[in-house]
């Protein structure tokens, strides 16, 4: 094989590419959010308008606190937290992707837990303005990371922020 230094050159270069593309891929995404700041998640606004799902936290990293919400989208005042959702690695509202219903009476939401497991993912019956949990308990879902991927893994503007960033 002919190693000229423009092949090592080529090769260094794919060696630190292929090195950059597989550390953004386990990159924990964080976010500093604002004493009022509520951002809604990927896909977060509910098909009829009334609903947004929120992400909020406390500290440098949005770790102290960190709860996703089901916030009014016409008032920007939150409703409540989904407790549910506990076991995280990102605070940064872009890293949850909301699946809603066409009559915006169900919402599913995916997120990963891990940089190494599978996704997560619960579904709410939206009922007056209460988020019920269909289940117990997250779920783990491979069926679904194509859609947190398809929503999540790139640079998506997020369609509404309630409050004031920090």
């Amino acid at each position: 094989m002919n190693h000229t230094p423009r092949t090592r050159f080529t090769t260094a270069i794919a060696f630190l590419a292929s090195l950059f593309i597989t550390t953004c891929a386990f990159a924990t995404d964080n976010y500093a959010y604002g004493a009022d700041e509520y951002v809604t998640v990927a896909r977060g606004l509910s098909p009829d308008g009334k609903f947004a799902i929120t992400a909020h936290g406390g500290g440098e990293d949005g770790y102290d606190h960190f709860h996703i919400y089901l916030t009014d989208a016409r008032t920007g005042k939150k409703i409540g937290p989904l407790e549910e959702i506990s076991k995280i690695l990102d605070t940064g509202a872009g890293s949850y992707a909301a699946k809603w219903s066409a009559d915006s009476r169900k919402v599913t939401i995916v997120w990963r837990w891990s940089r190494h497991d599978p996704f997560l993912s619960i579904t709410y019956r939206i009922e007056g303005r209460r988020a019920i949990p269909l289940t117990k308990a997250p779920v783990d879902s491979d069926a679904l990371g194509s859609y947190w991927s398809a929503n999540c893994s790139e640079d998506h503007p997020t369609p509404r922020r309630f409050g004031t960033p920090k």
